[in-house]
């Protein structure tokens, strides 16, 4: 196997999942049986990247409420309290010199009930409309995150599925060295066989013996990554209940772009984005129109020697009034804010044409790959059929004594190699076509 279809290359960086988020799996249960789907449904609802994604739509969805609470009144109830350790005083002039007058009291009270209510503000509705289309963006980077992350839980089941595949065909190939050990054995006691026959026999088995173990232990370990991509205890036993699928019809690579530009999550929130920028912009270009907003405000003090002031003590009073502001100039500070959102919109819309065209080399990508390992398989699926052929013929050419251990060797090691061609090119199929789902935007 290449190292270019290893796991661990072809799954993306590790994704670490939250397990509590998730129904508590107990490896006491026994086997848990898993298909494809219910381990893909498993980790989109867990997978830690798709829980950071859901908090910044949660963050995003806050920013659009803190604007669209401009467009409310803002009340406030305010108090205050201040003891006047020593009281203020004025002076008078009199003949007799200059007196001293104290004023106010020991205590000081003030309570204070205001309503702002905004009446014209014409940058308002953009700056909504451009938070509205924030968190839309936000849900897309949702849909985004789960659809990688089930493309990565597809590749580890079917990583999984390669393993086990691969550990049965070193297991028939130690099978067969076994046998014909027991043959060449029974062949050396009736003296038909030498020593070397024999030697050469037994050093066969036992260089298959170490990549059985090897097969073991990869498939362990790649169990133990789907495990903990989709929140299940490593010490769980698992059993996959889906196989690799065989070739299925796919959509042309004409409709497989088209399903893209129309699908891909990613896209629609860079779309949304661009949006985003323009009502920003709008905003900004609004923001040097005249304003109005409405005040009322309720004020009530005191100020009297006792600490609770009696009624007498107390004045109140009551203002309403509108408040008209025009800006005329602040430094061409809105300028550099008009020529700052002019130039995000413009980096948005760059953007947002460079990932139409990744998103169209992906696919392109994605497509070729999987006519290449069906290619692969049509190939990989005939030559074992003439090499399991080969070996049969060579076995029979052994036991009649016409053909050579070398002979049979050979064929044995062609027929363990064609099968690990077939379950490799099967594999990268499967890869391929979830690689293909993810670049349509598919889960």
């Amino acid at each position: 196997m290449s190292a270019a279809t290893r796991p661990g290359a072809i799954l993306l960086p590790a994704l670490l999942l939250s397990s509590f988020a998730a129904a508590p799996l107990r490896a006491q249960d026994g086997p848990i049986r898993l298909s494809l789907d219910e381990a893909v449904q498993r980790a989109v609802t867990v997978n830690e990247d798709v829980l950071m994604a859901r908090a910044e739509k949660a963050r995003v969805e806050g920013s659009a409420t803190e604007v669209r609470a401009n467009a409310l009144p803002d009340v406030s109830l305010d108090f205050g309290y201040t003891r006047n350790l020593q009281t203020p005083v004025l002076f008078f002039n009199t003949p007799e010199g200059t007196d001293q007058i104290s004023i106010g009291n020991d205590h000081d009270y003030a309570f204070t009930l205001s309503v702002d209510q905004p009446l014209l503000d014409f940058s308002l509705g953009p700056a909504r409309s451009a938070a509205r289309l924030a968190a839309r963006a936000a849900d897309a980077g949702v849909e985004s995150a789960r659809v990688v992350v089930a493309m990565n839980v597809r590749n580890a089941y079917y990583t999984v599925l390669l393993d086990e595949a691969l550990l049965r065909v070193q297991e028939q190939a130690l099978a067969q060295a076994q046998a014909r050990l027991d043959q060449v054995r029974s062949f050396e006691r009736a003296g038909t066989a030498s020593e070397f026959d024999l030697l050469t026999a037994e050093v066969e088995v036992e260089n298959i013996r170490p990549q059985v173990i090897e097969a073991a232990n990869t498939l362990a370990v790649d169990r133990d990554r789907l495990k903990r991509l989709i929140g299940m205890p490593l010490d769980a036993e698992l059993a996959l209940t889906d196989a690799l699928a065989d070739p299925s019809p796919e959509p042309t690579l004409e409709e497989a772009v088209q399903r893209a530009l129309s699908n891909r999550p990613d896209l629609e929130g860079q779309r949304l984005l661009v949006d985003f920028q323009s009502e920003n912009l709008t905003a900004e270009n609004r923001s040097f129109l005249p304003t109005m907003s409405w005040n009322t405000t309720l004020l009530r003090r005191a100020s009297s020697d006792d600490f609770l002031p009696p009624e007498r003590d107390f004045s109140q009073t009551l203002t309403t009034g509108v408040l008209f502001e025009l800006p005329l100039f602040d430094g061409r500070e809105r300028s550099g804010r008009i020529q700052q959102a002019k130039a995000s919109q413009t980096l948005e819309r760059y953007r947002l044409e460079q990932q139409v065209e990744v998103v169209r080399l992906e696919v392109q990508q994605s497509h070729r790959n999987l006519g290449a390992a069906r290619e692969r398989i049509e190939a990989s699926r005939s030559n074992v059929r003439r090499a399991e052929r080969a070996l049969e013929i060579a076995q029979v050419r052994f036991a009649s004594g016409l053909g050579t251990q070398v002979e049979l060797n050979d064929a044995e090691l062609a027929v363990t190699q064609a099968r690990t061609n077939a379950i490799e090119a099967l594999f990268a199929y499967n890869v391929a076509r979830a690689q293909l789902r993810r670049a349509m935007g598919e889960r």
